[in-house]
């Protein structure tokens, strides 16, 4: 099973946020454990923003080094930018992880605003809702 990590997630981990943290963790490793996990190629630079100032600059690298190496990095290609534009969800940027998370092949994305994702082509769990699958 393939796993979309959402910003939002990854952010939660990376920053340590409260009280999101523990559950998007556990996620994160079971996500992992049970088969393919991947990363939006636009989450990289989102990531790096705002992990740049609370972590550093070589902190924050080196977080990014390290979902390089453990995850999939799903790329962005101009359909999918055209695919978002089109789609009825509201949130740009999570219009673009959708659609960049359907072009990969996900079955699931891994997020903590499912809200924003009712329209998304791939459906969209929490951590929480996650960690409750079998």
């Amino acid at each position: 099973m393939s796993v979309l990590i959402d910003t939002n997630v990854m952010l939660d981990i990376a920053l340590k946020r409260e009280p999101f943290f523990q559950n998007s963790a556990l996620a994160l490793a079971k996500a992992r454990a049970a088969g393919h996990t991947q990363l939006c190629a636009t989450s990289i630079t989102t990531l790096h923003y705002f992990m740049h100032k609370t972590l550093g600059e070589a902190g924050a690298r080196r977080f990014i080094a390290n979902c390089l190496q453990a995850m999939t990095l799903a790329q962005v290609q101009g359909s999918t930018l055209q695919k978002a534009l089109a789609s009825p969800m509201q949130d740009f940027e999570d219009c673009v992880i959708a659609h960049c998370a359907a072009e990969c092949g996900a079955h699931t994305i891994l997020t903590r605003d499912t809200a924003d994702y009712a329209n998304s082509p791939v459906p969209a769990l929490t951590p929480t809702q996650y960690l409750s699958t079998p």
